[in-house]
C-alpha cells in the first residue's frame, strides 16, 4: 500500500509557523497557552512518526519487522499523548469538573497506553510479517477508544457549560470534534493520512479564538459582564420581594385608617368631626397614591405591568378626574377648566384605569406647579388613523391637552421632566409635594399604548402638556359636551353607596390584624349578615369544620399558616362543610398578577387592601347571587 503524505506534511508545516508564532508575537505564558504549545508539539510528533512509518509499511521489505513495529508504536503512543494532552487543554477551561469525570479520562487513556504496549508481544492491534502491516484482531479498539475519549470530552464541556460562555463551549465542542470527523475520514480513505492535519486545525481554531491576548481580554470581560448581569437579576428580584412586602406593609395600616374613617365619615354627625375625617381620607389617599406610584414605576421597568383593555365611557373618565382635582384647584384660588369636542364618540376600548391614571398625572401636575390663574383641560380626538398593530375595528387618536398657566419650564430642562424621581428647581420648588414619579410613569404609559406625549413652554408663564394615544372607538352615540351632561349628571345621580342585605347570611373573616377585621366588620354593617373571626389559619380550619358559612374573606400572609395553606387545608378535607364555600383573598401586595395567582390557589376571587366598601359589597352580591329584591341604594 502506498499512502498520500500530502496532508501530514502540510500539517507539519502549519505547525511549525504556529510553534514559532507562539513563542514569538503571540506568546502568553498562561496555563492554556502552555498547554496548547504542548499540544502542537506533541501533534508535530505523531505526524512525523506518521510519515515516517508510512514509509516503512510502503518499503516494509526493506525494513526490519521488529524496527517497523517499534516506529509504528510510538507513532500510536505520540498520538495517544496528543489525545491526553488536548483533553488536558479543555480542562483547563472547565475548573469545577469531579474526580469521578477526570478520573474516568485518565483510566481511558492509560489503558489505551498499557493496551499499546502489550501489542508489543501480541500483535492484537497490528504487527509485521514479511514486511507487511498487518491489521491484528483488535485493530479497531484503539479507534473506539480513541473515540471514546474524545466523546467524554464533548460530555464534559456541555455538563459544565456554566463554567463559560456559550462561544467558548462551542469552540471547545469543535476543537474535540474536527480531528475525529479527519480520523472517520482516514479510516474510510486508508491511504489518506488525515489525522494530523486534523488536530493541526483543530489547534489554529483553539490558538486565534481562545488563547489570543485580545480574546482572552474579551473573555474576562464577558465573565465579568455575566457575573454583572447575575448580580443585577438578584438585586432585581430583592428589589421585587422588597416592593411586594412594602406593598403589604403599608397598604395594610392604610386599610386601617381608611376602613375605619369611612365609618366616621358614615355615622358621624358632627361637622368638625366630619371636616377632620375628610381631611384624614385625604391625607391617606395622597399616602396611597405615592405607594402606587412606587409599585407601577416598578412593575413598568421590570416588564411585568400588563395593559387591561376594557369597554369604557370617556364621560366617566373626566368626571373622576374633574372631581378628583377641583378641591385642590378650588384651594389655590385657580380657574379650573374641563372642556371637550362634543362630537368626539363616547365609548371606547382601552385600558381605562391607565387613561385615567395619565389624565389625572398631568391634571395634578399642573395645579402642583400653578399658584395663581388657571389651568384647562381639554380633549378631543384626531380621525383616520391606522393603528400599528393592524388590529381590527376603527380606531382614532384621543388628545388630551392641559394647559397650566404656572411656572413653566426652562428650555434645558425640558429633558429631564421625565425622569424618575426628579423635580426641577428642587431648592425653589421644595414645598411640593410628590415623589418626581408621575410624570416619568404618564410617559410609561403613554408608550405602552403606543401613543406620545409632548410638552410645549415658557419660563414663568406656563405650561402645556398634550398627549395623543391611540383608541378603539366602541360606538359612533357622541359624547356631547362635558359640562352640560355633568350638570345633568349631578341632578339625577348623587353620590350614593350601595347597600346589600343578607339576612341570615354567614361571613368568616380571617385576618391576624385586628384592627382589619373591626374595618371589615363596619363596612359589613347593615347588611345584616351573621359575621365570625379568626386571628390565624388555624383557627379559620378548626372553625370551619364546625359551621357551615355562605362566604369566607381569608387575608393571605398570616404567621403560622397563611391563607392559601389554610384555604387548601379547607378544600382538601372532604369532612369539611366549607369545602366549596366562595372565598375571596385578602391581600395588601398590589403586585401585578396577584389575582390570576389567587385564583390558580383555588380563591374565587380577591380584594386590594385598602378595601372599598362598595366594591367589598358587590363583590359579595355577585358571589352569593343577591337578586335586586335584596338591594336597595341609600343616598349619603
Amino acid at each position: 500500500m502506498y499512502y498520500n503524505i500530502s496532508y501530514d506534511i502540510a500539517a507539519m508545516l502549519v505547525i511549525i509557523l504556529l510553534a514559532v508564532g507562539m513563542n514569538t508575537v503571540l506568546y502568553t505564558d498562561s496555563p492554556g497557552a502552555k498547554l496548547v504549545r504542548r499540544y502542537i508539539y506533541f501533534v508535530f510528533i505523531s505526524a512525523f512518526l506518521d510519515v515516517v512509518t508510512a514509509y516503512t509499511i510502503c518499503y516494509g521489505a526493506r525494513v526490519n519487522n521488529g524496527l517497523n513495529l517499534v516506529l509504528n508504536t510510538l507513532f500510536q503512543l505520540a498520538s495517544v499523548f496528543s489525545i491526553a494532552v488536548a483533553m488536558r487543554t479543555v480542562y483547563n477551561y472547565y475548573p469545577h469538573i469531579d474526580k469521578v469525570n477526570l478520573w474516568i479520562n485518565r483510566l481511558l487513556i492509560r489503558f489505551l497506553i498499557l493496551f499499546i504496549g502489550i501489542n508489543l508481544f501480541t500483535g492484537v492491534l497490528f504487527s509485521f510479517k514479511n514486511g507487511e502491516y498487518i491489521h491484528g484482531p483488535l485493530y479497531l479498539l484503539s479507534y473506539i477508544i480513541s473515540f471514546a475519549i474524545v466523546l467524554h470530552g464533548v460530555f464534559i464541556v456541555i455538563k459544565y457549560r456554566a463554567d463559560n460562555t456559550k462561544s467558548t463551549m462551542r469552540i471547545m465542542v469543535a476543537f474535540l470534534s474536527i480531528p475525529v470527523v479527519f480520523s472517520l475520514g482516514q479510516i474510510y480513505h486508508g491511504d489518506q493520512l488525515l489525522n494530523a492535519f486534523g488536530e493541526a486545525f483543530a489547534a489554529i481554531i483553539l490558538l486565534f479564538s481562545v488563547e489570543t491576548p485580545d480574546y482572552r481580554k474579551l473573555m474576562k470581560t464577558m465573565n465579568e459582564l455575566e457575573a454583572a448581569k447575575e448580580e443585577a437579576n438578584i438585586a432585581n428580584k430583592t428589589k421585587s420581594d422588597f416592593l411586594a412586602s412594602m406593598s403589604h406593609e403599608i397598604r395594610t395600616p392604610i386599610n386601617g385608617i381608611l376602613g375605619m374613617d369611612t365609618m366616621i365619615l358614615r355615622d358621624c354627625d358632627d361637622p368638625q368631626v366630619v371636616e377632620y375625617a375628610e381631611n384624614i381620607r385625604v391625607a391617606s389617599n395622597a399616602l396611597l397614591s405615592i405607594i402606587n406610584d412606587i409599585l407601577d414605576l416598578s412593575k413598568i421597568e421590570s416588564g411585568r405591568m400588563e395593559l387591561v383593555p376594557v369597554k369604557y365611557e370617556l364621560f366617566s373618565i373626566m368626571n373622576d378626574c374633574f372631581q378628583m382635582n377641583r378641591m385642590r384647584a378650588s384651594e389655590k384660588g385657580l380657574e379650573f377648566v374641563f372642556s371637550n369636542d362634543p362630537n368626539m364618540p363616547a365609548e371606547y376600548y382601552g385600558d381605562e384605569v391607565r387613561i385615567r391614571q395619565i389624565l389625572n398625572n398631568i391634571i395634578s401636575n399642573g395645579i402642583k406647579y400653578t399658584e395663581e390663574g388657571s389651568v384647562k383641560v381639554s380633549i378631543g380626538y384626531e380621525e383616520d388613523i391606522s393603528h400599528a398593530d393592524g388590529e381590527d375595528g376603527e380606531y382614532i387618536m384621543l388628545v388630551i391637552a392641559v394647559t397650566d398657566s404656572g411656572i413653566g419650564i426652562k428650555e434645558e430642562d425640558i429633558g429631564k421632566l421625565f425622569e424618575s424621581f426628579t423635580r426641577l428647581e428642587e431648592s425653589k420648588n421644595r414645598h411640593i409635594e410628590g415623589t418626581g414619579l408621575g410624570l416619568r410613569i404618564t410617559q410609561l404609559f403613554v408608550n405602552m399604548m403606543k401613543g406620545s406625549i409632548d410638552v410645549e413652554s415658557e419660563y414663568g408663564k406656563g405650561s402645556t402638556f398634550t398627549v395623543k394615544i391611540p383608541q378603539k372607538v366602541v360606538s359612533h352615540k357622541q359624547m356631547g359636551d362635558f359640562s352640560s351632561r355633568l350638570r345633568e349628571h349631578i341632578k339625577v345621580a348623587k353620590s350614593k353607596v350601595s347597600v346589600i342585605k343578607a339576612p341570615g347570611k354567614k361571613v368568616l373573616i380571617v385576618d391576624d390584624v385586628k384592627m382589619n377585621i373591626l374595618v371589615l366588620k363596619g363596612l359589613l354593617r347593615g347588611t345584616e349578615m351573621e359575621i365570625d373571626s379568626a386571628l390565624s389559619g388555624p383557627e379559620a380550619v378548626k372553625m370551619t369544620k364546625e359551621k357551615k358559612y355562605d362566604i369566607i374573606l381569608m387575608d393571605h400572609l398570616m404567621p403560622d399558616m397563611d391563607g392559601i395553606e389554610a384555604l387548601h387545608k379547607i378544600r382538601e378535607d372532604t369532612g369539611n362543610p366549607n369545602r366549596n364555600t366562595p372565598t375571596v383573598a385578602l391581600t395588601a401586595n398590589a403586585i401585578v398578577g396577584v389575582r390570576a395567582m389567587y385564583l390558580q390557589e383555588g380563591f374565587d376571587d380577591y380584594l386590594s387592601k385598602p378595601v372599598e366598601q362598595n366594591v367589598l359589597l358587590d363583590m359579595i352580591k355577585n358571589i352569593l347571587k343577591l337578586d335586586d329584591a335584596d338591594n336597595r341604594e341609600t343616598e349619603e
